[in-house]
């Protein structure tokens, strides 16, 4: 083998060994970057259940304020009507005639 024929060799070896590295750099660069676009979607969804998880759980809360409060009105209204038809049997009615 000639020396002429041994850089061409030589040339064909690193040409290769330099596009076999780029490809596996490129290829390990990529992984990198979908691994880290899976974690920031999980990231994401992660948040987005939780905040629903929360507004749920104000939600119930909410739910039973209201609930309560419109027990407490009711009850309110009970005892305003049981005062007034208390108020009007002691009354005497008195009709007039002319």
């Amino acid at each position: 083998m000639s020396i002429s024929e041994l850089n061409h060799f030589m040339t064909y070896v690193l040409e290769g060994w330099m596009l076999f590295s780029a490809g596996f750099i490129s290829i390990g660069f990529i992984s990198f970057a979908a691994r880290r676009i899976q974690e920031d979607i999980e990231a994401e969804a992660l948040a987005l259940a939780e905040s629903l998880h929360e507004t749920e759980a104000i939600t119930v809360e909410d739910a039973a304020r209201l609930e309560e409060v419109a027990v407490v009105s009711e009850q309110l209204a009970k005892n305003q009507l049981a005062k007034n038809k208390g108020k009007q049997s002691d009354t005497s009615s008195v009709s007039v005639s002319t």
